[in-house]
């Protein structure tokens, strides 16, 4: 028992000897090696009584990755004619990331139809929902479903929150001005 209570005790470092194998069988983060089970990251040793195993805990999180279909939140950070750069920094609960991710948007993945350049659709500092197309970086991602598209922006002339103003316009109650975006249907509902 005393075997035990040391291996749970134990930290352990890459390529650390836990026990051989005809005491526990490999499980997550460790590898065996000539009857020997050994780590694979920096972590706590976790050893499993019932199932006869042995894993290791990472200290470090696993890198938080996207994949294709995830829906995401970013920020406008960059628009080209063609092409908006976004600060993708939430996934679609809200939850923030970490380290937030690049996305690209083509202008061919804003809506159906022709658009004629992205300052018709979007402004940089707009917040945009949006779907990933792709599961490597760079990420490309699309707003061409109606639920996806700008959900905040602000006034590009004194920088206020926007209110829908009618269903592709914005309106800037501080100012008076008006301004087109691509919006998504869950378009922020502002109380100026």
């Amino acid at each position: 028992m005393s075997r035990l209570k040391e291996l749970m005790n134990m930290d352990a470092v890459p390529g650390t000897a836990l026990c051989v194998i005809e005491e526990f069988l490999p499980g997550s983060w460790v590898y065996e090696e000539e009857g020997v089970v050994r780590a694979a990251v920096v972590g706590k040793v976790s050893p499993d009584l019932r199932l006869r195993t042995i894993s290791v805990k990472p200290c470090v999180k696993t890198p938080q990755l996207l994949s294709k279909g995830n829906i995401v939140y970013g920020l406008v950070t960059i628009l080209y004619e063609e092409l908006a750069v976004i600060k993708i920094f939430a996934n679609e609960l809200g939850r923030r990331y970490d380290n937030p991710f690049t996305g690209l948007l083509h202008i061919t993945q804003v809506q159906e139809g022709y658009v004629r350049n992205f300052y018709d659709v979007l402004a940089v500092g707009d917040i945009v929902k949006a779907k990933v197309l792709n599961d490597t970086t760079p990420y490309s991602i699309t707003i061409k479903e109606q639920k996806l598209g700008v959900v905040m922006a602000y006034c590009t002339i004194c920088g206020s929150p926007m209110r829908k103003y009618q269903s592709d316009t914005l309106k800037c109650f501080k100012c008076g001005n008006t301004e087109k975006r691509k919006l998504s249907t869950s378009y922020a509902v502002i109380k100026v």
